[in-house]
């Protein structure tokens, strides 16, 4: 950021959603990873402890499914503002251009 102005690159985006999904993948495998280290530990547990245990394995089940679900998102969602970045990156250019075309001469002065 210069002089309080964001600038950036579809490209930059681009690499950005591919940074993002690459973190979602290493946070699911280190939750995997933790869960079955939990599981470990819990495997001879009986009774009301057990099921205390399978509840917040639900629990956690979930919270990693939505928390790959949001980093999905936004992965998605950078990639999709890319995709418009270069749209409007083209309307620009094409504007711009048939003004100059249509100038009969002022850009000439």
């Amino acid at each position: 950021m210069t002089g309080g102005i964001f600038t950036t690159e579809s490209s930059t985006m681009t690499t950005t959603a591919g940074d993002v999904d690459g973190v979602n993948q290493e946070v699911s495998g280190e939750l995997a990873r933790l869960r079955g280290v939990v599981d470990g530990l819990a495997g001879d547990w009986k009774g009301q402890a057990k099921l205390a245990f399978d509840d917040v394995m639900v629990r956690w089940d979930e919270a990693a499914a939505k928390l790959s679900g949001a980093l999905s998102d936004i992965a998605q969602n950078i990639r999709d503002n890319a995709a418009s970045f270069d749209e409007g990156e083209e309307t620009g250019a094409a504007d711009f251009n048939r003004v100059g075309a249509a100038g009969g001469g002022l850009l000439n002065l």
